[in-house]
């Protein structure tokens, strides 16, 4: 079932449907205010649209950056499980020859 609520951002009120938990939506309309405002107080007199684009592109770039980060840490971690995995095998061979 779709939940329906309201949140504000950056001044105006938007209805909101889906089924994200209320506090979770709240949260996301919070961070985008947010954004918004951080943007306003760089760009002065700029309208509300352009400064949602602006918003947009800040908060792509920020999960652009994450899902970088986040590539670089499975290759550690995968590098590291086979670096691991291949000493267990290593162990068990010494094993076999005893």
């Amino acid at each position: 079932m779709k939940n329906k609520l309201h949140v504000e951002i950056f001044g105006h009120r938007y209805t909101l449907r889906g089924e994200a938990d209320e506090a979770y939506a709240k949260e996301l309309a919070g961070y985008v205010d947010k954004k918004m405002t951080e943007m306003a107080g760089h760009a002065k007199g700029i309208n509300s649209s352009k400064l949602a684009i602006l918003a947009a592109i800040n908060i792509a770039h920020e999960l652009f950056q994450l899902r970088s980060r986040q590539k670089e840490r499975d290759a550690l971690i995968g590098g590291k499980t086979r670096d691991i995995i291949e000493s267990i095998e290593e162990q068990f061979e010494e094993f076999k020859l005893d």
